[in-house]
């Protein structure tokens, strides 16, 4: 079986200046879909000399190739079973339309275009995108971006510190959107509050420590911690009543399974992963999920 990498982002001079218990690197990704050898050979593409050992993982992800990218922190894949849009889990990237937005897409933009990546996916947002840690070769593409100042660690949604470390690290450093003056240091997600009107004034992030950033976590919900999953637990029954088509996720791609079929009461729907329950077969195929093979 291929074995994949992570690498882990933060220097050690940093860990050892928050005297953290660890900077440890996320656990292993969960095992959905097996890929060739030939389709994710790794890429030391735009990798420092200096970069930190990468940590041998022996769990494969969904594998797939880079269709479009649509901002600094999305992207379309089209993996075998079909295109389906990423959302970068943990971060944040400024919008096209506020400062250093437009450079946050063209750097993404430039790493990743038409590139064979793997998703290590954590769950499935309201807009039926899948929220996944990013890889190429084995380097953490989510980390990568933060660490090059193109994009916050997404506070409410953070899944581990390093995040905050990171950017702590690009800030001091003058990276990216913190090269600009910290007037322009809008938090996207603020940004987006403003937009629709929602929204007061923008806090200021001028004094920001990857401490403080930590904290947010346990005000947010999240663990500041070990690694942690946006854990959901496999659902055996449907949502809704009237939703009893199964949208399962396996190494042979997207398969949908109708009541009465053969494997229908042995297939178990976790949405951690993006799997999920559908009414109709034609809303499934919609989705991008095929019925199984006779």
């Amino acid at each position: 079986m291929m074995s994949w990498q992570r690498a882990s982002l933060v220097p050690a001079s940093v860990c050892f200046a928050l005297l953290l218990p660890s900077c440890a690197t996320p656990p292993g990704p969960r095992a959905i879909e097996t890929p060739s050898a030939a389709a994710v050979a790794p890429s030391a593409a735009g990798r420092s000399s200096d970069a930190p050992p990468a940590v041998r993982q022996d769990q494969p992800v969904l594998v797939g190739t880079v269709l479009s990218v649509t901002d600094g922190d999305t992207i379309k894949v089209q993996l075998s079973s079909g295109p389906i849009t990423v959302r970068f889990d943990s971060i944040d990237a400024p919008e096209k339309s506020q400062p250093w937005g437009r450079e946050a897409y063209a750097a993404l933009y430039q790493r990743l275009g038409q590139q064979v990546v793997a998703l290590d996916v954590m769950t499935q947002d309201r807009y039926e995108r899948l929220v996944a840690v990013v890889y190429l070769g084995d380097e953490n593409i989510n980390g990568w971006l933060v660490q090059q100042g193109h994009a916050w660690a997404y506070r409410q949604y953070l899944n581990e510190r390093d995040y905050c470390i990171w950017e702590a690290t690009a800030r001091a450093s003058n990276l990216g959107l913190w090269s600009l003056p910290a007037t322009s240091w809008y938090a996207p997600w603020e940004w987006r509050n403003a937009q629709r009107g929602d929204a007061g004034s923008f806090t200021d992030y001028s004094n920001e420590t990857a401490e403080r950033c930590i904290g947010s976590m346990r005000r947010s919900g999240h663990s500041a911690g070990a690694s942690t999953r946006l854990a959901l637990t496999p659902s055996p029954t449907p949502p809704s009543g009237e939703c009893l088509i199964k949208g399962n996720i396996s190494q042979n791609g997207r398969i949908y399974h109708v009541p009465g079929s053969p494997s229908y009461n042995s297939t178990k729907i976790d949405e951690s992963s993006g799997e999920r329950w559908f009414c109709t077969e034609a809303e499934a195929q919609a989705a991008g999920w095929r019925a199984p093979k006779r």
